[in-house]
């Protein structure tokens, strides 16, 4: 007995749908997944009232001079010649001292104490009166730092006290330099002043 050959039937078959394709890197990544380092790296949202991509403008070649090394020196030197340089204004400091006299002192370095002043001395010496005997002959050095007033007392018996406004007042340990912010009392024995 012969077979009759089975025809193939076709099915019909519904339009397969698109595979989504994998991720390459030319795609945006999922922004949830890189939140935190678009904040971190400040890639968020832009700003608003920023318009989108404006042009550049760039510099027209014929309007820049190339100069050489002796025409940049003489624009300098004329630039100097031009504008009469005047001399930083130095620091003044003033002592406001509790006899009612006031010391000026500048930016110098220098000893205060009941020791009188000799000529031709180098050292600046400021020299006070002091009847009760409790200021030493060289009690006190002071200068200023880059801007800053110091003391530095001499290891004396009376010893120096510092009270900058709103602290409480420090001994001063010989030979220690102390920075002292205006407005400051410095008491050497009897005899005060006030830094201004």
């Amino acid at each position: 007995m012969v077979r009759p050959k089975a025809q193939r039937v076709q099915e019909e078959r519904a339009p397969a749908e698109p595979q989504p394709e994998p991720p390459s890197a030319a795609t945006e990544p999922d922004p949830s997944t890189t939140g935190w380092l678009r904040r971190s790296l400040n890639l968020g949202k832009k700003p608003e009232g920023v318009s989108p991509a404006e042009p550049v403008a760039t510099p027209d070649p014929e309007a820049t001079v190339q100069m050489s090394l002796f025409d940049i020196e003489q624009a300098e030197a004329v630039a100097e010649t031009k504008k009469p340089k005047r001399p930083p204004a130095g620091v003044r400091f003033v002592l406001a001292c509790s006899d009612g006299s006031q010391i000026t002192l500048g930016d110098r370095q220098g000893i205060l104490g009941v020791k009188p002043v000799v000529e031709g001395e180098e050292l600046f010496r400021v020299c006070v009166d002091d009847p009760t005997d409790t200021v030493a002959p060289e009690h006190l050095e002071f200068g200023v730092d880059k801007g800053v007033f110091w003391v530095q007392d001499l290891k004396t018996v009376n010893g120096t006290v510092v009270e900058e406004p709103g602290s409480t007042p420090i001994q001063c340990i010989p030979y220690e330099k102390y920075f002292v912010v205006r407005g400051s009392t410095i008491s050497v024995g009897s005899f005060s002043f006030t830094l201004n």
